[in-house]
């Protein structure tokens, strides 16, 4: 074997970890074994804090953790950062002060301090919008609301940690709390809200490289969390007989919540995926091998047919055996099969409710079947719509996206920002899927209209459906494929091969 030959083989197995998830690319918890002493900035109000406060109590618990505890105030400089492991801002650390001194820090950041969530662009910077603190003397109903949670997102790293689920935990023990909130940017990730509602997120996080909410990328990890001042001693647990209850033990997790969330922002973050066309296509080659594919279209159908004949050439040069079924075949055909992409010619008419509830991963190009895939809400031109289509759309025609989660492998590796998709502006669809997908990219401005996302098997989709195996969606309208550049070909091999992961 060559030298040329081994390398590529190399990056081919390498991308094929990233890409499809093998053990080596999952961003596990790290045993607090493994963080045992590590270094914490913890930022708090000093000497000039607000009193009664639980900052003593939370630099005790730290400790107890195994972590080591370098306490220090607001008007500390950025440099003093310089060791630790991570960053944890108390409320009563003054965000006036703060600024944004703690923006660009290469270093997790864990924080409660709500008012500070703007300088970090964690969230927008307009107060009980973007933001808000929720107080016992100021909105004294909403004080006992915040003493219920509500599990946003079943899948990610700290929700499977806690055992969360997709209905009301206690997140304080039961007296009138102050308790902040925010609305993440479009590359966060809502893991519980109040209220119900994803824009009243009390858990959120987001990970190395996803966009925050100003626009930035964010250096390292960040996590938002619900905390006030002086209530960390009135997080939920449950112990003695009472643990024996699966019910308390699922109810009483604000600790848990705590801890789960703390050792997210000091576990190491999955490997920033390569932008390699190469070492893609000889992963997805190795993957597709063997695979069986149902590409349903609307065969023999006027506007997309070519596109259609060239992406499951495309899918057949991968290895995959592609059976082609018209939108009017019964849903049996998928037995048996390893993927179903629908196409962006299908009608949601002729469709009907096929293909939904089949345990196999299924990617959609046609973005106007959200509803009925579950992928969001009903609403048309509020839980999904597209851009470009004449007579249909007040939005123009576009060809770029912005990416907003390159970490994930989704992201075949390119950077944050905007992304040429096709050659010429036309017509892409978007979704607002649920807390549960991974965002990958937006339309350009339209932090809300998600191109690019994909649900993991077991995520809560729109309606309270449980995904059965993995579910995406790609922007494609009916000819675009064939107008997609290069780097669009290869977030559409990437979100194949996703969907292929274990």
């Amino acid at each position: 074997m060559t030298r040329g030959a081994r390398v590529v083989r190399l990056l081919a197995a390498g991308v094929l970890g990233v890409l499809i998830g093998l053990p080596q690319a999952q961003a596990a918890l790290a045993p607090w074994s493994a963080l045992a002493g590590k270094t914490v900035l913890f930022v708090t109000g000093g000497i000039r804090a607000p009193q009664p406060n639980d900052d003593a109590r939370v630099a005790r618990y730290l400790r107890k953790l195994g972590l080591r505890v370098r306490t220090v105030d607001a008007r500390v400089s950025p440099s003093a950062a310089h060791g630790a492991a991570l960053i944890v801002i108390s409320s009563t650390a003054n965000a006036r002060v703060l600024g944004n001194k703690f923006a660009a820090a290469p270093i997790p950041i864990f924080t409660w301090n709500t008012f500070d969530y703007p300088n970090l662009g964690m969230t927008g910077a307009t107060l009980h919008r973007d933001f808000d603190v929720i107080d016992p003397v100021q909105h004294y109903a909403d004080s006992f609301a915040v003493l219920y949670g509500f599990g946003a997102n079943i899948t990610s790293e700290i929700s499977r940690a806690v055992g969360l689920r997709p209905r009301l935990f206690g997140t304080l023990y039961l007296e009138p709390q102050t308790a902040g909130w925010g609305d993440p940017g479009p590359g966060g990730t809502v893991v519980t809200d109040f209220f119900g509602s994803r824009h009243y997120a009390g858990v959120f996080t987001y990970e190395r490289e996803a966009t925050l909410a100003d626009g930035r990328t964010a250096p390292a990890r960040r996590v938002g969390f619900y905390l006030g001042s002086d209530n960390f001693h009135l997080l939920t647990a449950v112990y003695g007989p009472a643990a024996q209850d699966p019910n308390l033990r699922r109810w009483a997790i604000g600790l848990k919540l705590f801890d789960a969330a703390l050792r997210w922002a000091l576990s190491p973050p999955p490997p920033e995926p390569i932008y390699d066309p190469r070492a893609l296509d000889a992963a997805l080659l190795k993957a597709a091998r063997g695979k069986r594919l149902l590409y349903v279209e609307r065969v023999n159908g006027g506007e997309g047919r070519h596109s259609d004949a060239h992406i499951v050439a495309h899918l057949r040069r991968l290895g995959f055996t592609v059976t082609v079924a018209d939108q009017t075949a019964p849903q049996r055909i998928a037995r048996g099969m390893d993927l179903i992409i629908i196409s962006g010619t299908c009608s949601k008419w002729k469709l009907a409710n096929k293909y939904i509830d089949v345990p196999v991963p299924l990617i959609s190009l046609e973005g106007l079947l959200s509803d009925s895939l579950h992928f969001s809400g009903r609403k048309r031109y509020v839980d999904y719509g597209e851009h470009g289509e004449l007579l249909e759309s007040e939005d123009p025609p576009e060809n770029y996206l912005d990416i907003v989660g390159a970490w994930s492998p989704m992201a075949a590796g390119l950077k944050p920002g905007l992304v040429k998709f096709t050659d010429h502006p036309g017509v892409l669809k978007w979704a607002w899927p649920l807390p549960d997908a991974t965002v990958i990219a937006t339309l350009p401005n339209e932090p809300r209209e998600d191109a690019i996302f994909g649900y993991p098997k077991g995520a809560r989709m729109a309606g309270g459906f449980i995904a059965p195996a993995r579910r995406a969606l790609l922007p494609l309208d009916n000819p675009s494929y064939d107008q997609m550049t290069a780097q669009g070909k290869a977030l559409f091999d990437a979100v194949v091969l996703w969907a292929l992961g274990r």
